[in-house]
């Protein structure tokens, strides 16, 4: 009886020791195949990888706005450009290119926008058909496979505009619509008003949103899609930081130099070299291999210096309420002149009656 107990302690021992064993050898095989470089990697850093192209403007260096999540919240990295990036010839990109249709405050595209719907989607857009051309065109094979497709609706948002009343901005704010299903397996796309917006991605002020293209402040496209108030809007970066919304072919009021600052995520699993290239501030720029390709490019490794940008809020609420104040002083002056001009001729009236 007892060399019976003693055998199944010993089958229970065994059983117990081979079961550690496997969850060690478990452990030591994830701690083997587990991405040796995602860990080196910090949200805020530069990534560089890509085909470097002074005419596009395109540098091939990408923030690294999340290093741990994609934009859609699932396990990998979520990258913006650091610079902006025009045509193959430099020139500016269109959101959708609608012809000489302008927009101003008393006309609003109304009349374009009902007979044709869907202006406003991303999906289709010339701006979505260049994200798909840049990755075919931008990337070796290798960097390809780091891609990840990405799906994605974007909810509606309301984001503080100038702060005064405007024509279809009562409230003084600007309101985007919600896009179904916006990025459908896209690669490569531009951002969205949320995400431009977004504490957690970096971007808390005007100035943080500021990009370059060949060193020269520009604007760049978001895939949001303006309320029906402007039907031919969507949302857009400013030169100078702001946040607001622009028409899709750029026909406005306001001229200025029209951009992409594309977005990707990428799995970081498929990085397999990983080169130091500087260190600043904390931040960290590095030079990129994908799938054992071996990146022998050449990036430059000096960030871009943003100069003072126009607090726009500010400066449009001092411009108003300035109006406001000479106004009220010009009707002041004017009751003024028309109350003493009354005096006087009843003065006179009153001399000539003696």
């Amino acid at each position: 009886m007892k060399s019976r107990k003693q055998g199944t302690g010993k089958t229970v021992k065994t059983i117990i020791s081979l079961f550690v064993t496997f969850i060690l050898f478990i452990s030591l095989t994830a701690s083997i195949t587990a991405d040796p470089y995602g860990d080196k990697i910090k949200s805020g850093d530069i990534l560089c990888f890509g085909n470097p192209d002074d005419k596009s403007g395109f540098d091939g260096r990408w923030i690294v706005l999340d290093a741990d999540s994609t934009n859609t919240g699932d396990d990998g990295m979520f990258l913006l450009s650091l610079s902006l990036i025009g045509s193959g010839k430099g020139d500016v990109l269109l959101y959708r290119d609608i012809g000489d249709v302008s927009v101003s405050f008393s006309d609003r595209g109304e009349e374009y926008a009902a007979s044709h719907p869907g202006v406003l989607e991303y999906q289709g857009s010339d701006i979505q058909k260049w994200c798909q051309d840049f990755f075919n065109n931008s990337f070796t094979e290798a960097e390809k496979s780091a891609f990840m497709p990405t799906y994605k609706s974007d909810d509606a948002i309301v984001i503080k505009g100038f702060g005064i009343p405007l024509p279809g901005a009562a409230a003084g704010t600007v309101d985007f619509s919600p896009a179904e299903n916006a990025l459908c397996g896209d690669l490569v796309f531009i951002p969205s008003v949320e995400e431009v917006t977004s504490d957690k991605y970096g971007f808390t002020n005007n100035r943080s949103r500021v990009a370059l293209f060949n060193g020269a402040e520009g604007g760049y496209w978001l895939r949001s899609p303006h309320i029906p108030t402007f039907p031919l809007d969507v949302g857009f970066v400013f030169s100078f930081g702001a946040v607001m919304d622009y028409p899709v072919n750029a026909k406005s009021m306001f001229d200025m130099k029209t951009y992409a600052r594309p977005a990707c995520n990428i799995e970081p699993e498929k990085i397999t070299g990983l080169t130091k290239l500087s260190e600043t501030d904390g931040r960290t720029v590095w030079k990129v291999s994908f799938e054992g390709e071996e990146n022998g490019r050449e990036y430059s490794t000096v960030l871009p210096v943003i100069g003072e940008v126009i607090d726009l809020n500010r400066t449009v609420g001092i411009i108003f309420w300035g109006s406001i104040v000479l106004l009220l002083l010009i009707i002041a002056l004017v009751v003024f002149l028309i109350v003493r001009a009354v005096r006087k001729k009843k003065k006179k009236k009153t001399a000539e009656n003696k």
